[in-house]
């Protein structure tokens, strides 16, 4: 690089410091800008003006403008831009931040497993490596201050940062830090970059950005800095932030505040003492909307009123961060046709962010059903000719099987079932989904991950890649998990932008919408501050969990040193800056406040929310600064009983308004939810078209399983979902513990009988007999299981062999109740029912159902399988604590009303149906039993004939059948017990409607006493 010659070695810095923008603008800023207007242009060197956030060179810009000062030729930069202006070509060795997590989590997790004997310390690494950006965060800041982490930080993370180091190193990264340090080295030898630079709006909460300042200023012939005076709540910081700059430069000179401007609002921060200052107050307005929408609606409300003022030339509305009521209220000005800037914006996504890549994201670290059933519902194209509904049914079948949901053991069972062509199909589609290696180097997992996005059609998302990791992907050797390599690929690939609408993108519009922090130097006629509540500004500031306050506080002070100026001049040392605590973080913010409460010179209004937004039923407490603007303003505490009277009074001045009342609404589609709103709360009428009920009859047949028609007063509006629509819970449970125990214990039992052929009578085996056939059964069952684990690689459950015993000796259980079902020499298990299989209920009514009946015991061998003229006990198994059926009473009477109970109930249903199908297959005698842990087969529990007799009550489910009229009945979500999920969403209605719309309904199906969820 060259020298600069010995004319060049001349460099001009002056320093200004001042109280406020305006007496700057008049004796610095203004004379600079006139001096160096066009001068760019005439002599080809750079001028510029750096800020620290684009806000600034907005307002800089309107200021100019309205001054008709040109700007051709001046460059306004940031510190992003000005550090890439300075490092020139180097700035492309600058690591990005999603480069430096990953390996520092890299290090982490090498570290964790290094020092795995010591729990503690291991715990620390890991969860470093889970979240490393803290850590991260507090490097960079002890880096920046010119600190070696490794005579301050912890044992375990100095030896992780030491790694970390090495790593950086081996990638050749360039740290942030590092590149500002060498830019200022470099400022020593090499030429001028700037010709002219001025430096605004930078102040002790910068400190990490001095090198680089330091850096500019150096590069620059002619530099202009402009300071400001130590406020009191960062005094100590901003005291240093100065003297260091007069120590490397030249002492600043004071800014004479030649404008008298009107600072009416400054005493909400100070109160005036003097008579003078009370005269020139004035007070602000106090608004508080229920919500973020009513607090925007006051905003912009507010805005209006502040527009119509002639003194309103630049309207500031200054909110704790980006958010919904930022976003709100750029909307509100969009729709009222407001031009306006909106510095805040809002997160767009951009072209990589699809539903199938998030998918894929889950997929690759949870290879389970869940995930790869929502990956091929999101990626069609990979399913292979086969619908997503197929593979869905078919895959929780399987796992209603086997209770494992690992996705290479499912592939295993399904590929062993070669009698079933589907199956086979849906083993070889999951077969083609390839999986990332569970730990490997970057350049392995940038191999695998190549083929795999190519075959996803993926290819802009690997450019990306590639282009961002060519030139450092093979220079680590570490290995490390899948888990953040996933995390990386995620944030390189995060396409979010800022966005805002077309009418928010006004720079020179009179208002601006901006955070707190941006809002230094700026001035403004009228000023709103929104979004003040408890914790949202200052937002709450927790210690470092690496480095606290108590050791900030000490690094400080021992890096400050005395400045050239004698006593009282307080510097940080060569190569050091003043590293900010949260204590610093949250003085900071409370001078901003300050600094904006003195930047309004005619108008000013504070808002809040009354209520939460992420919890609607909790009032939200005022923010300090709000609470301590009322009591100045007003000179009363502010109390909740204050902030409900605030906000019914800004309801009140919004209906006043009469700005956001909208005109009658003709969309038919709204109307229709209106009219379907009120029917379903309207208890005089039966469930009509609106609560799960078709309008007419289809021509289509609906067939329900028995163990449906148990359901269909339960849960109606689900059966009639899942019949009539097609549609279920795409998200259901799929921890199915008790459907699975249930589905093991009928399938050992089965094996009781020792018979292949359908519907088949055999005779009755003894206890032990039983006993042998069941444990060989469940035997089978989990060496298959065992087998299928093997072969896809993964090891056997603890939780799945503890689930098996616990089947088996439900099994054997049962077994033996079962063994004492005397006198019945003969018995058929698994008698599947013809499909439709139909009942006569008199009339000509047939009622369909379908099933398979577990047990059915005989006296005597039947003629044939129509169970023509045979005695028959039928016997369903429960795997829970059924009671029996026989139902309670003392007389006919009260035994038959309890029968009717456990029917409109939904107890007796299933096995009703059952000793109908019997009777429509010829049997003579009917008798039903439930055996479960609560029940003995010593007798039968009850006469098919009882059942029989409630003839109105299987015409009332034919009814339904016939009619597709169902309805609504049972909690949507219940707080005491599990409900299924609701394929589509669906609102609550009072369970005292619902219960006297189903009586209108079915009339057949109404329980005096049911006062049950």
């Amino acid at each position: 690089m060259p020298l600069r010659e010995p004319d060049e070695l001349k460099q001009s810095v002056s320093l200004h410091i001042g109280s406020s923008f305006t007496s700057a603008w008049e004796s610095v800023l203004l004379p600079w800008f006139k001096e160096v207007k066009l001068a760019s242009l005439k002599n080809n060197e750079t001028i510029a003006v750096a800020t620290p956030f684009p806000s600034g060179v907005a307002f800089l810009r309107s200021k100019l403008l309205e001054y008709e000062i040109p700007l051709l030729g001046v460059k306004f930069i940031t510190p992003p831009r000005l550090r890439e202006l300075l490092l020139a070509e180097d700035a492309f060795s600058l690591s990005l931040r999603e480069h430096l997590r990953l390996v520092l989590a890299i290090a982490a997790e090498s570290a964790a497993s290094r020092i795995s004997a010591n729990v503690d310390l291991a715990a620390i690494a890991k969860s470093i490596s889970r979240s490393p950006d803290n850590l991260l965060r507090t490097f960079d800041q002890v880096s920046a201050a010119g600190l070696n982490f490794q005579d301050i930080g912890a044992p375990a993370v100095r030896e992780i940062i030491q790694e970390f180091q090495d790593l950086v190193r081996q990638c050749e990264f360039k740290l942030v830090h590092e590149a500002d340090r060498d830019a200022l080295a470099a400022a020593k030898s090499a030429p001028p970059r700037f010709s002219d630079l001025l430096s605004i709006g930078f102040t002790a909460k910068h400190w990490p950005l001095w090198p680089l300042l330091q850096a500019a200023v150096s590069f620059a012939k002619r530099a202009t800095v402009v300071l400001e005076y130590p406020r009191e709540q960062t005094r100590a910081a901003d005291e240093s932030w100065i003297g260091t700059w007069e120590e490397h430069f030249d002492s600043a000179a004071p800014i004479p505040d030649r404008t008298e401007r009107n600072r009416p609002f400054v005493h909400l921060n100070q109160p005036a003492i003097s008579e003078t200052d009370s005269a020139s107050r004035r007070e602000p307005q106090f608004l508080v909307g229920l919500n973020a929408i009513e607090q925007a609606q006051a905003i912009c409300a507010i805005v209006f009123k502040f527009l119509a003022e002639k003194s309103c030339t630049r309207l500031g509305i200054l909110f704790p961060r980006a958010g919904a009521l930022a976003r709100l209220v750029s909307e509100f000005l969009t729709r009222s046709g407001i031009p306006h800037h909106d510095a805040i914006g809002h997160l767009t996504p951009g072209e990589f962010e699809e539903p199938s890549w998030n998918a894929w994201l889950h997929l690759q670290e949870n290879h389970q059903l869940g995930p790869v059933l929502r990956f091929l519902e999101a990626n069609p194209d990979s399913m292979d000719g086969l619908s997503i509904q197929e593979v869905r049914e078919n895959l929780r079948w399987v796992y209603r099987q086997i209770l494992i949901d690992d996705i290479n053991v499912l592939r295993e069972y399904c590929a062993r079932q070669e009698e079933n062509q589907k199956l086979v199909q849906i083993a070889k589609l999951l077969r083609s989904i390839a999986f990332l290696p569970s730990k490997a180097k970057l350049a392995q997992f940038l191999t695998e991950t190549k083929p795999i996005f190519c075959k996803l059609k993926w290819d802009n998302r690997w450019t990306e890649i590639d282009r961002l990791v060519q030139r450092w992907s093979t220079a680590s050797s570490v290995e490390f998990s899948r888990a953040i390599y996933l995390r990386w690929l995620k944030e390189i690939l995060d396409s979010f932008t800022i966005g805002r609408a077309p009418q928010a993108d006004h720079v020179y519009s009179r208002v601006h919408l901006l955070s707190y922090c941006e809002a230094d130097e700026h001035e403004w006629s009228h000023l709103i501050l929104a979004g003040l509540n408890q914790g949202e500004w200052p937002q709450s500031q927790r210690e470092s969990g690496f480095l606290s306050d108590e050791e900030i506080a000490d690094l400080n002070a021992r890096a400050t040193r005395r400045g050239k100026q004698g006593e009282g001049h307080s510097v940080l040392a060569r190569d050091k800056t003043f590293l900010l605590s949260s204590q610093d973080e949250r003085q900071i913010a409370l001078r901003q406040f300050s600094a904006a409460l003195e930047s309004a010179e005619h108008g000013l209004a504070i808002t809040a929310s009354l209520l939460q937004e992420s919890a609607p039923e909790r009032v939200w407490n005022p923010s300090e600064l709000f609470s301590q603007a009322y009591f100045v303003a007003r000179n009363a505490p502010l109390s909740q009983e204050t902030m409900s009277i605030l906000r019914e009074k800004t309801t009140a001045w919004l209906k006043d308004q009469q700005l956001f009342e909208s005109a009658p609404v003709t969309d038919t589609g709204i109307d229709q939810t209106r009219i379907a709103y009120e029917a379903r709360r309207n208890a005089d009428v039966p469930f009509g078209e609106y609560e799960f009920a078709l309008r007419e009859p289809i021509a289509r047949e609906i067939t329900l399983a028995a163990t449906e028609w148990q359901r269909v007063v339960k849960t109606p509006a689900l059966v009639w979902l899942e019949k009539y629509l097609g549609i279920e819970n795409q998200e259901s449970d799929l921890n199915q513990w008790n459907a699975a125990t249930g589905t093991w214990v009928h399938d050992w039992l089965a094996r009781v009988a020792a018979s292949e052929e359908k519907n088949a009578f055999v005779d009755f085996p003894t206890a032990d007999q039983m006993c042998d056939r069941i444990a060989g059964a469940a035997e089978r069952f989990r060496k298959t299981v065992v087998d299928l684990c093997a072969s896809a690689g993964r090891p056997v459950p603890d939780w799945w062999n503890s689930g098996w015993n616990n089947a088996f000796a439900l099994a054997d259980f049962l077994a033996s109740k079962l063994a004492e079902a005397r006198g019945q020499p003969r018995m058929a298990a698994e008698w599947r029912l013809e499909s439709p299989q139909l009942l006569s209920l008199g009339d000509g009514n047939k009622l369909r159902v379908r099933g398979r009946i577990d047990l059915i015991l005989a006296q005597t061998q039947p003629n044939d399988s129509q169970l023509a003229g045979a005695d028959i006990w039928i016997v369903d198994y429960k795997t829970g604590s059924q009671k029996p059926l026989t139902p309670p009473g003392r007389t006919p009477d009260a035994r038959a009303a309890n029968l009717r109970k456990k029917l409109v109930r939904g107890d007796a249903i299933q096995l009703g149906l059952y000793g109908l199908a019997a009777r429509e297959l010829g049997a003579a005698e009917i008798r039903l039993s439930i055996l479960s842990l609560r029940t003995e087969l010593d007798r039968p529990q009850l006469e098919m004939t009882a059942l029989a007799a409630a003839s109105d009550f299987w015409s009332e489910l034919y009814r339904m059948q016939e009619t597709g009229i169902f309805g609504l009945r049972g909690l949507i979500r219940n707080e005491f017990g599990f409900n299924p999920d609701y394929p589509l969403a669906t609102l609550p209605i009072d369970k005292e409607f619902l219960d006297e719309k189903w009586v209108l309904t079915h009339p057949a199906f109404a329980d005096d006493e049911d006062d049950r969820s």
